[in-house]
């Protein structure tokens, strides 16, 4: 079978499940529930990843390191996070007093809310939220991001190939936050570009984990806090 192929096939796999999350957020009605979160939705993650890794290793013929270069290091790694970190919550202050309000969206968090507060109610179900659950789902997004684009830019490697597929795939990921609304999706646009060009720039995917890992810890942590 031609790389090229192979390729094609590895990011397919990708595209589906991806499809399918953006179709039932979008058609469909997601489960909010403890067995939901911690249950179905974590097993899809971890078989995500799985299908990644052998995907990758056993598809492609590479190994993990091809998420992270040599070029970078753990202080560029930490920098970068922050420096994202930072970019998500400009971003979605700047969502939040301008196309947030031409176009505003009040989906229906009850559930969310109702189900957020029966995890931080019980200590296991809180420390396995803001602990393990948070680390496998960021790691699994920003990873299949970089899996995605890291295959796109071997099948091409002219500039026009490259920026084009670091727009159009931050656009299509993020429909995944089509049950949100449209300024959701264009925050997440907004941000997925960055993360993007970063992962570009550096061909590392750990500042753009540790960014999703910081950004989660702190909302939730808030809403703990604040709201539960």
């Amino acid at each position: 079978m031609k790389k090229s192929i192979r390729k094609i096939i590895a990011i397919s796999v990708i595209v589906i499940i991806y499809l399918s999350a953006i179709l039932e957020k979008g058609f469909g009605e997601v489960d909010f529930s403890i067995d939901g979160i911690f249950g179905l939705y974590l097993f899809y993650t971890f078989l995500g990843l799985l299908i990644i890794y052998f995907t990758n290793k056993y598809l492609l013929n590479n190994n993990l390191e091809v998420f992270a270069s040599s070029k970078g290091s753990f202080i560029i790694d930490i920098s970068l996070a922050f420096l994202l970190l930072i970019f998500i919550f400009f971003i979605m202050s700047l969502g939040k007093i301008s196309y947030g309000r031409w176009q505003p969206v009040d989906p229906d968090r009850e559930n969310i809310v109702k189900i957020l507060k029966e995890i931080f109610s019980n200590p296991t179900y809180t420390i396995f939220l803001l602990g393990p659950f948070i680390w496998i789902t960021e790691g699994f997004m920003a990873i299949s991001r970089a899996f995605v684009l890291n295959n796109l830019w071997e099948l091409k490697s002219s500039k026009k190939w490259i920026w084009g597929s670091i727009i159009i795939s931050a656009l299509f990921f993020s429909l995944v936050q089509i049950n949100n609304g449209i300024p959701g999706m264009i925050n997440w646009f907004l941000i997925f570009l960055a993360t993007n060009t970063i992962y570009y720039k550096y061909r590392r995917v750990y500042p753009i984990i540790l960014a999703g890992i910081l950004l989660q810890t702190i909302e939730l942590v808030t809403f703990w806090v604040y709201v539960a």
